[in-house]
């Protein structure tokens, strides 16, 4: 038996090396430049990493091969990878070489001091937030050759021929009226870009085109403009004003000013068919049923809006809620990561919710649910449930003892309140939804006398500065994740 034992540990340890062997027997370097074999073809690589060479001169441009050498192999460079070249900052000026198939999302990703880029006649394939953060790139210049993609009337971008799709830009890009989409992330973290035209024939603005543009101060939109999607002026923090034109016919629900701290005027064209910005409210309302979807830090809900959509507050700054009478539904993820609220004022002529004196908070009809809490709420006694997301990010006291009338903490009710340091559940607690109490990043104890039958997955992940859970109960099952990230916990004691 002994010996049976050794050979198995022996035969372990042989499959181990052979396992750690392979792997590093699937990636060389040569000159900076980190490959990787590709699996389906071990005559081709992917470049995976790049570090400068400290006899290299980067005043000269840094050309990215097509072909490597390696143990007197040679190898054709298919692609490069996602954040190959992240945080590369002695490069200035790039070169692909032709034979270069496909350049991956984020490849380039803060470069902070690259100024130029050739694509090759050979690439087909081009992702998205290519040069996030390049603060200083003004050059992009695509082979005329390329079947794919080109740079035409000099823009300084990279367009998808077939479509007419902007993929690719920086601060010095001036779309082409031939243009008829600007792609995902095409100036993602453009950083220096400060104002630009986006011209007739214009159709479609992709997810997060602008995302984290924070210099951005002003932006035309076309009259020819119809979709703007998820997350498109995020971040965009020197934005003061926009004017949605008339034919935009599809604005997704998540809020696509969030982190737009310096917006003040949001205008929609008054021949829109499908949304508003009704009583000057400075939001966007859609008319189909009057529900506000995007806002800004001025945005006032008026009493001719009757539903705050998912997101509509995502990001906002605003320290006073006002709520009208003619509110008939709250999201659950209506104020995600708007997380400065202080007070909470509902109209008392609203017919679906309620907000008892002193509490800061809306809760439902009956009083038994919390739907909104902001960072001055006491839980008002007789609450039985704590709505998903009611209070994300916004609990600022240090201690939180859930009320002995609560029987269940819905999902997300707690995430990231960071300034929570101690957590008391009572037995009266009969669920605790996954992610309620997760990122509450200063959270240090939590004492648990429910009787929960588990505690679910993520429900306390990354809360880093967890050290004591003390669980009342014997059978209470953890299920996976339930802590994860909770690098600092030390006890967990029934």
């Amino acid at each position: 038996m002994k010996i049976f034992k050794h050979r198995t540990v022996l035969f372990i340890l042989v499959w181990f090396t052979a396992i750690i062997s392979s792997f590093a027997d699937e990636s060389f370097c040569e000159n900076g430049f980190t490959y990787k074999i590709m699996k389906r073809d071990s005559s081709r690589v992917s470049l995976i990493n790049y570090h400068a060479v400290p006899k290299v001169n980067y005043s000269k441009p840094l050309h990215i091969p097509s072909h490597v050498t390696h143990d007197g192999k040679d190898y054709n460079v298919e692609s490069i990878s996602r954040y190959a070249f992240q945080g590369v900052t002695e490069v200035r000026s790039i070169i692909i070489d032709e034979g270069v198939e496909d350049i991956n999302s984020y490849a380039f990703d803060c470069c902070v001091n690259l100024e130029s880029i050739y694509i090759p006649a050979s690439v087909w394939g081009i992702g998205g937030a290519l040069f996030g953060s390049c603060y200083n790139l003004t050059s992009v210049v695509v082979n005329p050759n390329n079947e794919r993609y080109d740079s035409r009337d000099n823009c300084n971008a990279i367009i998808d021929s077939d479509m007419d799709e902007l993929r690719a830009g920086c601060s010095s890009t001036k779309i082409p009226s031939s243009v008829k989409f600007i792609g995902s992330h095409a100036f993602y973290h453009c950083y220096t870009l400060e104002d630009i035209i986006i011209p007739e024939g214009i159709e479609t603005i992709d997810e997060a085109a602008f995302f984290g543009c924070s210099s951005l101060k002003t932006i035309s939109l076309p009259e020819s403009l119809v979709e703007l999607n998820n997350t498109v002026f995020n971040g965009c923090n020197s934005l003061t004003s926009i004017y949605i034109p008339k034919n935009v016919s599809k604005i997704d629900d998540c809020n696509i000013f969030a982190g737009c701290n310096s917006l003040k005027s949001i205008v929609v064209d008054d021949a829109n068919p499908y949304y508003d910005s009704r009583s000057n409210c400075n939001g966007i309302v859609r008319k189909s049923d009057s529900a506000l979807i995007a806002t800004c830090r001025t945005t006032t809900i008026g009493n001719d809006i009757k539903v705050l959509e998912d997101c509509c507050f995502y990001g906002t700054i605003i320290h006073k809620l006002i709520i009208p009478s003619s509110i008939n539904r709250i999201s659950n993820y209506a104020f995600m990561q708007s997380d400065e609220i202080d007070e909470i004022i509902l109209s008392p002529d609203n017919k679906e919710f309620i907000s008892p004196q002193g509490s800061n908070a809306i809760l439902s009809k009956d009083g038994k649910t919390l739907i909104l809490g902001c960072r001055s709420t006491i839980i008002p006694e007789g609450v039985e449930v704590i709505g998903v997301n009611a209070f994300m990010g916004r609990y600022s006291k240090l201690f939180l003892r859930i009320p002995e009338t609560v029987h269940t903490i819905g999902c997300g009710a707690f995430k990231y309140c960071n300034t929570l340091f101690e957590l008391e559940i009572p037995q009266s607690v009969q669920l605790i939804d996954s992610e309620a109490f997760s990122h509450c990043l200063n959270l240090k104890t939590v004492l648990l006398k429910t009787s929960v039958d588990a505690i679910s997955s993520n429900t306390f992940s990354h809360c880093y500065n967890l050290t004591n859970v003390n669980l009342t109960e014997n059978d209470v099952e953890i299920l996976n994740y339930a802590f994860s990230g909770c690098l600092n916990l030390k006890q967990n004691t029934p």
